[in-house]
């Protein structure tokens, strides 16, 4: 009995451990090894390491861009409408679909981005509607 207590306490002792620290580190390096590309017709997320496309997106789905950047111009660019935390409001209320935090992520987006300020112009020369957030 004590053995399999043990186990059981070293199995989520671990998942822990991956929770609290690892999952940032392996997103870090997964950050570090992707690049994003604007070309005239789309937004591209791709691997520099084997030069495959991950995410593409054309521009003419995207309604609208949001830019979430500090004081030092770096942050994030989201394409589309930004995943609300508690879901969106004009949801139907149901007991069933809407339980508590959201936590799925942006599909469409550049994360950890310097020099946004650089890159606005870019979006705005092609006549998309940017909603930029300082924080």
């Amino acid at each position: 009995m004590n053995a399999v207590l043990f186990i059981f306490a070293i199995v989520m002792f671990l998942v822990a451990l991956y929770l609290v620290f690892f999952r940032w580190v392996l997103r870090y390096f997964d950050l570090k090894n992707n690049y994003y590309l604007i070309t005239n017709q789309r937004i591209i997320v791709a691997e520099k390491s084997n030069k495959e496309i991950l995410k593409s997106k054309n521009f003419e789905e995207i309604k609208r861009i949001n830019v979430e950047m500090n004081r030092n111009y770096f942050g994030n660019i989201i394409f589309g409408e930004p995943e609300d935390i508690f879901g969106s409001n004009d949801e139907n209320f149901s007991f069933f679909t809407r339980s508590g935090m959201n936590f799925k992520e942006d599909e469409y987006v550049f994360l950890s981005v310097e020099n946004i300020n650089e890159i606005i112009p870019v979006f705005e020369s092609l006549g998309l509607k940017i909603n930029k957030t300082f924080y």
